[in-house]
């Protein structure tokens, strides 16, 4: 099984890097004159990042680029479901970052490194 991005994108590698960050707890404190201490309110979880790097491959530079233009449109503030090769699921991301990097041409075909950001939301 190859890992899809919204059941749209392909990542043709067999595997990839994927970095899986702690969600964050999000307290506001709050201080008063003439009062010892501080009050903390828990506004709860908030969001966790997930890096995704690996390389993308196609046929020649045309779908490569084809590829890249269709990730890019992704980053539109929605959300979208990851599913690795590995059988991991993980919903309610946001792409906050997309980098591509230098095109690499080798005997039938072009392939360049990446990064993507994501936020996965509280759900």
């Amino acid at each position: 099984m190859k890992a899809v991005l919204d059941n749209e994108i392909i990542f043709n590698e067999e595997s990839f890097e994927l970095e899986i960050k702690s969600f964050q707890r999000e307290v506001v404190q709050r201080s008063a004159a003439g009062l010892d201490g501080q009050v903390s309110i828990d506004l709860g979880l908030r969001g966790r990042k997930l890096v995704q790097k690996g390389e993308l491959r196609a046929k020649n530079q045309a779908e490569l680029q084809g590829i890249i233009d269709d990730i890019n449109g992704l980053i539109d503030g929605n959300e979208y479901i990851l599913k690795s090769s590995d059988g991991r699921v993980f919903e309610n991301l946001v792409i906050d970052n997309f980098q591509a990097g230098s095109f690499v041409f080798g005997g039938t075909q072009a392939s360049c490194k990446y990064q993507i950001t994501y936020t996965q939301q509280v759900s």
